[in-house]
């Protein structure tokens, strides 16, 4: 914990966490009160505020409010993430998905990774597709996505370091310049991926994205409370083609959640299709 956090009571938590909530979908539990304060007493304090009572007042009436619940949101949410990670759904989308897709006269395909956070899912995606000359056989379009401004931006930059690379092939590294310490990600892999800022509890990513036929949003709804995670999977639902293909973390199930999609055995791994 931070020396000179400031300290959220009760009633401020309840306050902050339903801001929070309502504008990203994220819940924090009781006991998470300790995340608050450390994450956010720095920004208190560069706003000169000593209580969160001032700093959730300011959230509500200020002028700026809207800016700041931009930089509340990406002051809490987690971006943790790396070159294809749980790799067995990214195979079977090149393997399998994508060109069964093509097989059935798909000439137009688009794959979105819902929490795209800093761009290494996407890019992932692009990487793989690329290497299996599946760009030569369709016009496949990768769009990334997330509520976290911050990490899009980054994203957009393609700059990695060596943190981001995880028992990665030797030959996927042909994919970045090198520059010192960075690895930059080559043009004629970011031209295929775009990004933008989304809230995928919300109805409005439905027009910002349109339709699809695959969705990876893994490791995200662990984050959501049980509403929270009904309406992302609806707004899924209804923004997926048929068939369509829903890629979740290793620990996410649907179970409970939602009868609309029916769980397929994909060899090492686990992906849901979208039921007619």
């Amino acid at each position: 914990m931070l020396l000179n956090s400031i300290k959220i009571n009760d009633q401020e938590f309840v306050e902050l966490k339903d801001i929070i909530y309502r504008n990203s979908g994220i819940m924090f539990a009781e006991n998470k009160k300790y995340l608050l304060e450390n994450r956010l007493s720095k920004r208190l304090a560069d706003l000169n505020f000593t209580t969160f009572k001032d700093y959730i007042y300011y959230l509500k009436y200020d002028i700026k409010k809207r800016q700041e619940l931009d930089i509340l949101i990406n002051l809490v949410t987690i971006n943790e993430t790396y070159f294809l990670r749980e790799r067995g759904q990214l195979d079977y989308l090149v393997s399998n998905i994508v060109p069964d897709l093509i097989k059935a006269g798909k000439k137009s395909i688009k794959v979105w990774s819902a929490p795209c956070s800093t761009g290494e899912e996407p890019y992932s995606i692009a990487i793989l597709l690329k290497n299996a000359g599946l760009f030569d056989k369709a016009s496949i379009d990768i769009i990334a996505t997330d509520i976290n401004s911050e990490v899009v931006a980054l994203a957009k930059k393609g700059e990695y370091r060596q943190a981001s690379f995880r028992g990665v092939p030797a030959d996927f590294m042909r994919n970045f310049d090198v520059q010192g310490q960075s690895y930059f990600i080559k043009e004629d892999i970011k031209r295929h991926v775009r990004f933008n800022t989304g809230n995928i509890t919300t109805p409005a990513i439905t027009s910002l994205i349109g339709k699809v036929d695959v969705i990876f949003c893994r490791n995200v709804l662990i984050y959501f409370d049980m509403d929270g995670k009904q309406r992302t999977i609806k707004n899924f639902y209804n923004m997926l083609t048929e068939p369509g293909y829903l890629c979740l973390g290793h620990s996410e199930t649907l179970n409970k959640i939602s009868e609309d999609f029916a769980m397929k055995n994909a060899g090492t791994c686990i992906i849901y299709m979208k039921k007619k």
